[in-house]
């Protein structure tokens, strides 16, 4: 199946100007996709005539189809209308049928209908109107030289009834596609950059392939999408399987989780899995590693304690044995003053640089048959130091427990 390809055109200057968040090209990707129309250009533009005009003339010269959304209200700066008017060469005309429905929205709420609503009621000549009861703004859909333009409301709720309830059901049948499954899998990896991981799975990231694999960071973690699109969700699953498991083959435990895991939630399965309790002593992460374990309600963590100078961790320490580093010698203290099982101290100071912030940092796990340590340094600004640092030392302690457990701990 040859998914046709679509360009997502938004309309409003308040969109540019970030007054409000777009959550309708999100959602119009997602519902596309799902269908087989193949999301290849996402634009925004302002409330200007000219350049609505221009950004709809690029779009249908390099796409098969266009949706665009706002711009079809009743004010003088909705002027989605004209615009796909004139890229049409069509006059806009009178719908008796569209002013009724409009007409009969506001008697339903109680409100009396302005003039400027009749405007809603126009739109270009030859095109399928799109009538709106949820709300006073029709669509429409206008084939220009073979390629449709539609045009729907900006308002989430009445764009989302109508691509589900009509535009949805119309691309099916105007370009005969199968229903079809796109599912994703997403494999979260931890302790390697994007560019290491695109270094070892690069090769099965190739364009228009399906599956398709591709890669999204964020701070400390690199998520891996394989998409895969199948006439059911069994073959899509077939098409995925051998794909995961070669990813999986090539990061091994890089890979902390699956689909909505965190590693947060990965080290309190672990941690119960083996009847572990587990305190936590941090510095220049403000209590990061700690907070992650509290959003989900931890059982495991029994204390997290942060300090935030050198000189105070010092003094609670008192004397370090020369066998041990500070770090070590903090998660051996943090464990059996608070009478955990396992202690995790993540430890750093910040320190200016000519570039910004620095940190030298070390993070320690100590329990019974429990040892795992890790070094190292990096900049940034400070949240972005702090969420590395504290994703770093809880990424200790999983490597440090699935250790303990293929080693026949409990």
């Amino acid at each position: 199946m040859v998914s046709p390809k679509c360009e997502i055109v938004t309309i409003g200057t308040e969109l540019l100007l970030g007054q409000i968040v777009d959550t309708n090209t999100t959602y119009l990707a997602r519902e596309l996709g799902r269908i087989g129309v193949e999301v290849v250009y996402r634009t925004a533009v302002g409330d200007r005539m000219e350049e609505i005009v221009q950004v709809l003339q690029v779009a249908l010269g390099r796409c098969d189809l266009v949706l665009s959304t706002g711009g079809i209200g009743p004010t003088l700066d909705d002027m989605t209308r004209e615009a796909v008017a004139r890229v049409g060469g069509v006059p806009l005309v009178f719908r008796e049928d569209l002013m009724a429905g409009i007409e009969g929205i506001f008697r339903r709420y109680g409100y009396t209908m302005s003039e400027n609503n009749r405007r809603q009621a126009y739109v270009p000549q030859g095109s399928t109107a799109i009538s709106n009861p949820v709300g006073t703004a029709p669509g429409f859909i206008l084939e220009v030289e073979g390629k449709p333009v539609i045009s729907l409301p900006g308002v989430p709720s009445e764009l989302e009834f109508l691509m589900t309830r009509e535009v949805i059901p119309w691309l099916r049948k105007r370009y005969g596609l199968k229903r079809r499954n796109i599912k994703y899998r997403l494999l979260k990896v931890v302790g390697l950059g994007e560019s290491k991981v695109d270094a070892i799975i690069g090769d099965l990231m190739k364009e228009g392939a399906n599956p398709e694999v591709g890669l999204l960071a964020s701070v400390g973690e690199i998520t891996i999408r394989i998409a895969a699109a199948a006439e059911s969700e069994e073959a899509a699953d077939a098409l995925i399987e051998p794909v995961e498991q070669e990813i999986i083959s090539r990061l091994g435990d890089r890979i902390f989780g699956k689909d909505d895991e965190t590693l947060e939630g990965v080290m309190e399965d672990l941690l119960a899995s083996q009847g572990l309790t587990l305190s936590i002593l941090e510095t220049f992460t403000g209590g990061k590693a700690a907070q992650r374990l509290h959003r989900i309600r931890s059982r495991s963590l029994l204390q997290g304690i942060t300090m935030a100078h050198q000189e105070t961790l010092a003094a609670w320490l008192g004397d370090v044995p020369e066998e041990e580093t500070v770090v070590e010698a903090a998660a051996e203290a943090v464990r059996v003053r608070s009478g955990a099982d396992v202690g995790l101290a993540i430890v750093g100071f910040i320190r200016d640089a000519e570039k910004g912030l620095r940190v030298r940092a070390a993070s320690a796990v100590r329990g019974p048959a429990l040892r795992g340590d890790y070094g190292w340094e990096m900049g940034g600004d400070l949240p972005r130091l702090q969420e590395r640092g504290a994703l770093v030392g809880l990424n200790t302690l999983r490597l440090t427990l699935l250790k303990h457990r293929g080693e026949g701990g409990p």
